[in-house]
């Protein structure tokens, strides 16, 4: 004997509406979006409890299309949408829907509806899949936010970097890269977020972009490694003292002296491997000074003092190999 009992509903009315609106009934698909779309927060949070409430696998297809497609089905309209504020708190109201499960066979029964739709021959509708799906924290989206990265709208794509932010993978990095380099506006300014955000995830992508022709790329790249904080990318971050492009110089020269004293050898070989032209001098000086730590800075004073004097070229690649085979004996 089948024990289940359903649960409660916390507004009749309102699950009655939108059950009819699930069958066709235009009236109360509108009156439900009348709902979602109130500057009323409590009918908002009346409507998004009904929708949890009623239990009807048939919702998610509907809100997922109103969501894509700013229509409820495949014929009726969302009459709210005419007003610009309406319509994007209808596009909250959803997206709170599907973030929220409260229970485990709701969030099942969403992400069943939402990796159907992912696969959905409508690209709008595919890209909203993959955004709320990547918003619920599963992987299975990525694939999708990166075609829409490619392919989609700007409000996609400003959705899609959101949700690959949300993912936390380091498969998300790449296609966020890939934005980074080929857009200059808000979609380049997101993207940048989003990567400084996955932190460490995105190593290989910044990696992989650190001599990229493009210097603003290269500049980002030694800005994002950097500030993950591992002093193990000192040596190649140190590569950026000798860049054509002032910026990345800077760049460099910031995140190498924020790494602080285990960043120290990798400028130090970079004195001694490299000659000292004056744009590489005044960078490595800034990396060197720039270290917080007072008892560092004693160390390097001699070395300081060289790179401003007159005579740099010869005598700070000396006291750089001096250095760095005293901090070498120290590790060792």
């Amino acid at each position: 004997m089948n024990t289940t009992t359903k649960p409660k509903l916390r507004h009749p009315s309102e699950a009655k509406m939108l059950k009819r609106a699930l069958d066709g009934d235009t009236q109360a698909a509108n009156d439900a979006l009348v709902y979602l779309s109130s500057a009323n927060p409590s009918l908002r949070e009346i409507m998004r409890k009904t929708i949890h409430d009623i239990a009807d696998d048939r919702i998610w297809g509907n809100l997922l299309r109103c969501l894509a497609l700013k229509r409820w089905d495949d014929h009726l309209d969302c009459e709210r949408r005419s007003d610009a504020d309406s319509s994007q708190r209808i596009d909250r109201a959803i997206i709170e829907v599907f973030s929220l499960d409260e229970s485990e066979l709701e969030g099942k029964s969403k992400d069943a509806a939402l990796l159907e739709f992912i696969e959905d021959a409508d690209s709008n509708i595919r890209q909203t899949a993959a955004y709320v799906l990547g918003l619920r924290g599963d992987t299975r989206a990525i694939a999708g936010l990166a075609e829409t990265l490619e392919s989609g709208t700007k409000e996609a794509k400003l959705r899609a970097i959101s949700a690959l932010a949300n993912l936390k993978d380091e498969r998300c990095a790449s296609p966020l890269i890939k934005l980074l380099i080929s857009d200059r506006g808000e979609l380049h300014r997101d993207a940048g977020r989003a990567l400084r955000s996955l932190g460490e995830l995105a190593e290989s992508a910044w990696r992989e972009v650190l001599d990229h022709p493009d210097s603003h790329i290269r500049w980002h790249a030694a800005r994002g490694l950097g500030g993950i904080g591992d002093t193990s990318h000192a040596t190649i971050l140190a590569e950026g003292l000798r860049d054509e492009n002032a910026t990345v110089r800077w760049a460099t020269a910031d995140v190498i002296a924020h790494l602080g004293e285990d960043a120290v050898p990798a400028t130090l070989t970079m004195l001694n491997r490299y000659k000292l032209d004056e744009q590489f001098r005044h960078a490595a000086y800034h990396a060197l000074h720039g270290i917080t730590s007072y008892r560092v800075q004693k160390r390097l004073k001699p070395l300081l003092d060289a790179l401003h004097g007159s005579a740099a070229s010869v005598e700070a690649p000396m006291l750089a190999q001096r250095l760095l085979a005293e901090w070498k004996k120290n590790e060792a």
